[in-house]
């Protein structure tokens, strides 16, 4: 390993029987994750991800890379900044910052790809959940993106939703 190594996972799209399931394996049946008339009541416009459930997404790379390099994994932390929704893919990325003795320091930087709307030839061809329940919030619109594909123009917003550390010993 060497300062500036960037790894990167992606896990995704959630599903809302990924979410069904964490509620039952974590206990966490708050409706504004399972129940989508009570998240519009509350004002969320539908259901939205568990954060834990996205934060294991990092706890699990982790585990892999300290596995994946003969080392243990010994600190994580960091601080959910937005909300994921059913669809969306999980983008992280874990820096290495800095090597002391056998510890290994990373920041973390985890995005949520959240898929808008597929054109082609100037026509929409797909919408998705996002788009036709107006999820994007207006100040969220600096995180639109496109990008091409096979199937057209994505269009999706890229949204910061955790920003943390993360320690591994290397054995």
């Amino acid at each position: 390993m060497e300062i500036g190594q960037i790894f990167t996972h992606i896990d995704g799209p959630v599903s809302r029987d990924d979410i069904k399931a964490y509620a039952k394996a974590s206990g966490d049946r708050n409706p504004i994750h399972l129940d989508e008339e009570f998240a519009v009541q509350v004002g969320l416009k539908g259901v939205i991800v568990h954060g834990m459930l996205y934060f294991g997404y990092i706890s699990k790379m982790m585990g892999d890379i300290a596995s994946e390099n003969n080392a243990k994994f010994i600190n994580l932390g960091g601080e959910l900044r937005g909300m994921l929704r059913p669809g969306d893919t999980v983008v992280t990325t874990a820096k290495v910052t800095s090597i002391d003795g056998n510890q290994v320091s990373f920041e973390i930087t985890q995005n949520s790809k959240m898929p808008l709307k597929i054109e082609k030839e100037g026509a929409i061809i797909k919408t998705y959940e996002a788009e036709e329940k107006g999820w994007v919030k207006e100040k969220e619109l600096s995180g639109i993106k496109t990008e091409e594909t096979d199937e057209g123009k994505f269009t999706f917003r890229e949204w910061l939703t955790v920003k943390g550390h993360a320690k591994i010993e290397l054995l």
